[in-house]
């Protein structure tokens, strides 16, 4: 992989890596909220912020 690529695959990487982390973020910020929905959307935002993290995960091995 020449550098150029490489250095937009670590860009695309670190931008999954960087919203996986504003979704956890966001689900830490609901946990404090009661009810039934706050705790399915903070459920929703965890497993969406684990299959960004797993992309990533997934595009690093290219490099």
């Amino acid at each position: 992989m020449d550098s150029a690529a490489r250095s937009q695959l670590n860009s695309i990487v670190s931008e999954l890596y960087q919203i996986a982390r504003d979704l956890e973020k966001q689900a830490n910020d609901l946990s404090s909220i009661q009810g039934v929905g706050a705790e399915l959307c903070r459920l929703r935002l965890e497993a969406t912020a684990r299959k960004y993290r797993a992309a990533g995960n997934t595009l690093s091995w290219l490099d």
